[in-house]
């Protein structure tokens, strides 16, 4: 046995330095019996102290594989595998230490070896290669566990699925509207006493010129002396220049494609011969009532003006008071509207 192998022996077993320790190319027995007092920590210190660093060889092994495919409609399906990671050695037996940094301070076993190789540096690095030179070596076998680099086929089917919102269907039943047999709204004016105007009638005056009146108190009558219609009358001036009109018209529902027979109650006062009243469907001209030879003194009736609907039944009906000759002091009155479906 060698002689710093007596001189370990000795400093654990004894505690204290013999001669033969002194001479020893591995420091002082003193030294060395502080590093071999608790063996672990000694390879520990002596690790750290001469920086060794551990033996190994790491082999990392990794591999990321990528399988694109399309599948049904336009699914794009990606599959990554990636295998682990494994740290071999070489074959032969590998020493592993552990490095431990030190302080100087308290009852620190560092300080104590530090303190019995004197604090001499060459000293603690002949005791501490000596030392190690005697440790068990630690062998560690690393198994590689082969991983498989094959990538699975991965096939997505797509079910569709479709919803149908249904929504409850309720019958309504169909509104009822009732047409009066006279179509025409207010035809005798006599809204006028609650309203104060003949409303849903519009004159033109704005457009065509002219004066429009509503007149309270005649009562007008037929040539045979019957009155009819109401106290209610409009009074109408047309223009005396440009040969024009004055009219007044309204809109109203009737029944689709229905025939109505239109009549009025009407007078003509200071007119000649071509004076007259046209009645007008839907911007057409339906009929013309003329003023009767001479001065009329009493009402007549305008009858044989007919008009056919169209199949929604709306329309509008306007009445027109020319002056052709541009009289100066013609008017009519009128009253007594009526369209009835013939």
């Amino acid at each position: 046995m060698k002689a710093w192998a007596l001189c370990i022996g000795a400093g654990i077993m004894a505690g204290v330095a013999n001669a033969a320790c002194a001479q020893s190319t591995c420091g002082s027995a003193k030294c060395l019996g502080a590093i071999g007092n608790d063996a672990v920590f000694g390879e520990s210190f002596c690790s750290s102290w001469l920086s060794l660093a551990p033996v190994t060889t790491t082999v990392t092994e990794a591999e990321a594989v990528t399988s694109t495919r399309t599948n049904l409609e336009t699914t794009l399906t990606t599959v990554t595998v990636v295998t682990g990671t494994t740290t071999l050695s070489a074959t032969a037996a590998t020493t592993v230490f552990q490095k431990r940094v030190f302080t100087l301070s308290g009852a620190d076993p560092a300080a104590t070896i530090v303190s019995q190789c004197s604090s001499n540096d060459a000293r603690v690095s002949s005791a501490c290669s000596c030392f190690l030179s005697t440790t068990t070596t630690s062998t560690v076998t690393v198994v590689e566990t082969a991983v498989s680099t094959v990538v699975p086929e991965v096939t997505n089917t797509i079910v569709e699925t479709v919803t149908s919102n249904v929504l409850a269907t309720t019958t309504a039943p169909m509104q009822t509207v009732t047409i009066p047999p006279n179509v025409v709204v207010n035809g005798g004016f006599e809204g006028y006493l609650t309203t104060g105007d003949i409303l849903p009638w519009v004159d033109t005056v704005a457009t065509t010129g002219g004066r429009f009146e509503v007149v309270n108190g005649v009562n007008p009558c037929t040539s045979t002396g019957y009155c009819s219609g109401g106290r209610i009358v409009v009074r109408v001036y047309p223009p005396t220049a440009g040969s024009g009109y004055t009219g007044m018209s309204e809109t109203f529902s009737a029944r689709p494609s229905t025939t109505y027979a239109v009549s009025f109650l009407y007078r003509c006062l200071n007119f000649d011969t071509s004076s007259g009243i046209d009645v007008y469907y839907a911007g057409v001209r339906v009929g013309r009532a003329t003023c009767p030879a001479g001065n009329s003194a009493a009402f007549n009736r305008a009858t044989g003006i007919q008009f056919t609907t169209d199949t929604t039944g709306a329309g509008e009906l306007q009445i027109r008071f020319n002056n052709p000759t541009n009289l100066p002091y013609l008017y009519y009155y009128a009253d007594d509207f009526q369209a009835i479906a013939v």
